[in-house]
């Protein structure tokens, strides 16, 4: 399991795709991959998990290779894990929380327990407009009203498909926007708050704090280089064995 932090990375098998800063990749035990580092150098925070862990876990990872560009269901829970490994890992039990949720994020791309769920036609659109205005105020009956459906039955089948409600996918939304911004230390927290729709700055620590597990100051602090959001040498990656 790879974070890429900060960057020019690529990787893939025949082809190579770039890998932007806040990707999560999981690669399968002995998965073969091509990987290239940019000119400005990369680094990672990388996680192993030993095979004994997943044996007395009952784990099953997938098999192939699988991507988060920022969608979150891996990225939350490995950003959390990576504030827990910076803030020194001292209370063991927040630590294995951090390392079981990100087991379950991985393990759930193979779960046999999660039945297909038919999507109706209007809810691409529905997911278009939050992606699109995320940002603005948007609410369910807006939503609703452009998809031709009764604000209910979206807040239903909306939580059925995606596990959570249209307001918490929109933060999520909202923070992986802020995760851009935060790299660039020019970049206010007042400043960003208002740039992702934020109410306020404490609105936007809320939120980040729960999605992320750290506030704005903190991710910050760990994420960008002291002389820049980007090292000019490959730095060794961070790494983490889950035993």
């Amino acid at each position: 399991m790879t974070l890429v932090l900060r960057g020019d990375y690529l990787e893939g098998d025949r082809h190579l795709d770039e890998m932007r800063p806040l990707t999560a990749v999981f690669n399968p035990a002995g998965v073969t991959h091509n990987t290239a580092i940019g000119p400005a150098g990369a680094s990672f925070f990388t996680v192993e998990f030993q095979p004994e862990a997943r044996r007395d876990l009952n784990v099953q990872l997938p098999p192939s290779t699988a991507f988060d560009p920022g969608a979150g269901w891996m990225l939350w829970p490995v950003l959390g894990l990576y504030t827990a490994f910076k803030d020194g890992g001292s209370d063991p039990l927040v630590f294995d929380a951090h390392v079981l949720e990100l087991l379950g994020a991985i393990s759930g791309l193979n779960s046999r327990e999660k039945p297909e769920i038919s999507q109706p036609k209007w809810f691409a659109r529905v997911k278009e407009r939050l992606h699109e205005e995320f940002r603005s105020g948007l609410r369910m009956t807006d939503l609703a009203r452009d998809a031709g459906v009764h604000p209910v039955h979206l807040a239903r089948v909306f939580r059925r498909i995606e596990r959570r409600t249209p307001g918490e996918y929109q933060h999520q939304l909202q923070v992986r926007a802020a995760c851009e911004l935060l790299r660039d230390p020019d970049w206010s927290l007042a400043a960003i708050a208002a740039e992702c729709g934020f109410a306020d700055q404490s609105h936007f620590t809320r939120i980040f704090r729960r999605i992320t597990r750290a506030t704005p100051a903190r991710f910050r602090q760990n994420l960008v280089a002291p002389h820049g959001p980007l090292y000019q040498d490959h730095e060794p990656p961070s790494r983490v064995y889950c035993r």
